[in-house]
């Protein structure tokens, strides 16, 4: 909403539920809703509708995508996402079987609905398989089993979680490639891509990224395509997507479509390396057409989570956070920690592990880059002064996003 209100001018109706004054003064049409009752906010939204037209809906929370399909439909807008649509990206194996019948390469994958019948899948898939949630999106609730009785204990968790099914994919290896699009029109356009770099089985977890990614130019080419064909394949239009490919030794594989801008601290890095505000963006999609950059701070990104190899408490220099020294990038670095020196950490295989803070540089050259990440580490001295943490010191569920 921010940055809808200082480079657009457009009038913003904000939906939220437990809407605080800040959100209250920017909104030009505070609504106050309950997002646990869409027919509510239907009538809601309706009702504002009819008192001052609405031109599009849009939003960047992933279960509420739907919701803005469904908006879209009662108030006969011409442009924004399709609910359908919607629903059949955060549907993974709805996704699968749309991509599959386009003749778009995927990880085999099956449905299963119990612990008898994921048995009888992973067999034929092969072990080891992946077993996730059909509904969750960057890794969450995902389970790398080596064994069917992991398999079946997967499955188990997802279904006692309230799911009635989950879903098993064949293990594929391979560079994994972030891709944020903006498709209006019938015409996507690729606005970004990177190149991730993730840690070991079972956990996944992102530990690095890059961009630009480092593909040749037909490589690139063969994905921008490839985008193109996977959001024309689940009937994404009017909206943007961050979708996941791997690039196997058999070729690409797609996985997930997101229907959102991405996540963490993607956005800042898109921001800098591209000229382009994801927020604007989406809203632009959702009104069918495609946004403009401005000139871009940096020419090239990197990231990089903190991760350990083993467990710990951990110790760094607290105060070089906000001030470190000797860049050669103009622009200040992205330095955050989820964890206060003295706090237990976990390795980056272990179920509650992952990343534990993130660093995110900008720059002109991915060595001036090296250069600056080799700095910031040195000035924050990260290292374990305890390996004996037991596993109960950290209270947490997993994370494999940076």
């Amino acid at each position: 909403m921010q940055q809808l209100k200082e480079h657009t001018d457009y009038d913003v109706v904000f939906a939220e539920q437990n809407m605080t004054l800040e959100q209250v003064m920017l909104a030009d049409y505070p609504l106050e809703v309950d997002f646990g009752d869409w027919d509510e906010v239907i009538a809601l939204v309706a009702q504002a509708h009819a008192d001052q037209p609405i031109d599009t809906v849009v939003t960047g929370v992933e279960r509420l995508v739907p919701l803005a399909g469904r908006l879209r439909a009662e108030l006969k807008l011409e442009h924004g996402v399709s609910e359908q649509a919607a629903r059949d990206c955060i549907d993974k194996a709805a996704t699968h079987r749309l991509l599959d019948a386009a003749d778009i390469p995927v990880p085999r994958n099956r449905v299963v609905s119990g612990t008898l019948e994921g048995r009888q899948a992973a067999e034929e898939l092969g072990l080891p398989v992946v077993v996730k949630p059909r509904d969750a999106s960057s890794a969450a609730g995902l389970k790398y089993c080596e064994t069917l009785d992991e398999v079946a204990q997967a499955i188990a968790d997802i279904l006692a979680a309230g799911r009635d099914s989950a879903l098993i994919e064949e293990y594929v290896t391979g560079p994994e490639f972030g891709v944020f699009a903006s498709r209006a029109g019938g015409r996507t356009e690729v606005v970004w891509v990177v190149e991730g770099e993730v840690g070991p089985p079972p956990t996944f977890v992102k530990v690095g990224g890059y961009f630009p990614s480092r593909l040749d130019e037909a490589r690139r080419a063969e994905l921008d395509v490839l985008a193109d064909r996977v959001l024309a394949a689940v009937g994404l239009d009017d909206w943007v997507a961050a979708l996941q490919f791997t690039l196997t030794p058999d070729g690409w594989r797609a996985g997930e479509i997101n229907p959102r801008v991405p996540g963490g601290q993607a956005v800042e890095m898109i921001r800098s390396t591209t000229g382009y505000e994801p927020s604007l963006i989406a809203t632009e999609a959702a009104l069918g057409r495609h946004a403009e950059p401005e000139m871009p701070k940096a020419a090239c990104g990197l990231y990089r989570s903190i991760v350990f190899d083993t467990g710990g408490r951990i110790d760094y220099n607290a105060q070089a956070v906000g001030s470190l020294k000797g860049l050669e990038s103009p622009l200040p670095p992205f330095v955050e920690f989820d964890v206060a020196p003295g706090d237990a950490v976990l390795p980056v295989e272990h179920p509650r592990g992952g990343a534990f803070g993130r660093i995110v540089l900008a720059g002109e050259s991915p060595e001036q880059l090296e250069r600056d990440y080799a700095r910031v580490m040195e000035q924050l001295a990260i290292q374990l002064v305890d390996d004996s943490a037991a596993d109960a010191a950290v209270d947490r569920p997993h994370t494999s996003c940076c």
